[in-house]
């Protein structure tokens, strides 16, 4: 069970202390030249003291400076254990956020959550008049990482935004948007407000995910026209269905479950080679030992379409089962980064994690 990724890369890095921004010498990351061997979807298992504290935040037992005090220890945690490995990229492990989405959403003007039904409310035209927290979270990881490492940030794709909203929120779309292209035209202005706060933060690397299988026409138009107003030198990995990677513009690096696109995952393949994009091979688990041959078999086959030297391994998004203990579930996810190294050594003997 397996599935994969393209990646490409920006050679512009920037460090950032938290808010306050200090351009790197090139010198010092001369050798951070990406794409790498290994790299990561970017999602880790929430640690346990984390829990506890957003626990006692719920129920009013600490402060949000509290909480953020210890999201901050974890991530800052997190980066050192990802060095630890010899990776040269990092993410907060989605560290922030019970609901990745819905945070991310209710941080916009015009949208809140109605906690009765669950569900996201469109209350007035979306907008970005406060300072979305995802501004001072990326900051704090870049501020973190040191010499050597590029920060990740992943973004909810344009799409996802919208195919939401039309799910939780349709009959306050039609009052609010009687003109559905002004909805598309408020999308598309916010994200570029944001990716411009972020890339004046020093971010050159962004992962847009978006893996509901809801491709519509207007779904791939929204995320086109935000793609196609990005910087130059700002690098794009998107994550979603292979019929939305194909219908894309301005992408630089693709993500797909390789699995869950049974038939139009080789139509992206003689895609991915055409474009002569590198290639990230992302497992949805690597096995154990005695179990490698499998994994290989499945690399063989992408490798038919994609050479070696533009190939490269993925640690895939850490999940836990219901009926798994945590201790269990966190021993799988640093096995997974052994198993990667493993088979990283033997495709790559001279350059692991380069």
């Amino acid at each position: 069970v397996v599935s994969f990724s393209i990646f490409a890369f920006s050679p512009i890095w920037v460090k950032a202390k938290h808010r306050q921004i200090t351009i790197l010498n090139f010198g010092d990351m001369k050798n951070v030249l990406p794409p790498f061997k290994v790299d990561i979807a970017g999602t880790f298992l929430v640690p346990q003291s984390l829990m506890a504290a957003r626990e006692q935040y719920r129920n009013g037992l600490i402060t949000h400076i509290a909480l953020r005090e210890v999201e901050d220890t974890e991530i800052s945690n997190l980066v050192d254990k990802l060095k630890t490995f010899g990776l040269k990229v990092v993410t907060d492990g989605n560290f922030r956020h019970e609901s990745w989405i819905t945070d991310f959403m209710c941080n916009l003007d015009g949208i809140r959550m109605n906690p009765s039904k669950k569900k996201l409310e469109l209350i007035n035209k979306i907008d970005t008049l406060r300072r979305h927290p995802v501004i001072d979270d990326f900051m704090f990881l870049t501020g973190i990482t040191g010499g050597g490492v590029i920060a990740k940030q992943v973004l909810p794709a344009p799409s996802l935004i919208y195919t939401r909203l039309q799910k939780d929120s349709p009959e306050a779309i039609k009052q609010i948007y009687p003109d559905i292209n002004g909805l598309f035209t408020d999308i598309e202005r916010i994200y570029n407000r944001l990716i411009t706060k972020l890339y004046n933060s020093g971010c050159r690397y962004i992962q847009f995910d978006d893996t509901t299988r809801m491709v519509t026409t207007e779904a791939i138009a929204i995320n086109n026209k935000v793609l196609t107003q990005l910087p130059d030198d700002l690098f794009v990995a998107f994550h979603a269905p292979a019929d939305m990677l194909m219908s894309t513009t301005r992408v630089n690096a693709y993500f797909l479950d390789y699995d869950d696109e049974c038939c139009s995952r080789y139509k992206l393949l003689w895609y991915i080679k055409e474009q002569k994009s590198t290639f990230c091979f992302i497992p949805s688990y690597y096995p154990i030992e005695e179990e490698l041959d499998e994994l290989r078999t499945k690399m063989d086959e992408v490798r038919r379409y994609i050479p070696l030297n533009r190939f490269t391994l993925c640690i895939p998004n850490a999940h836990k089962l219901s009926s798994e203990k945590y201790e269990v579930a966190q021993k799988k996810q640093w096995h997974t980064f052994d198993m990667a190294r493993r088979v990283a050594e033997e495709l790559w003997p001279q350059e692991v994690y380069q």
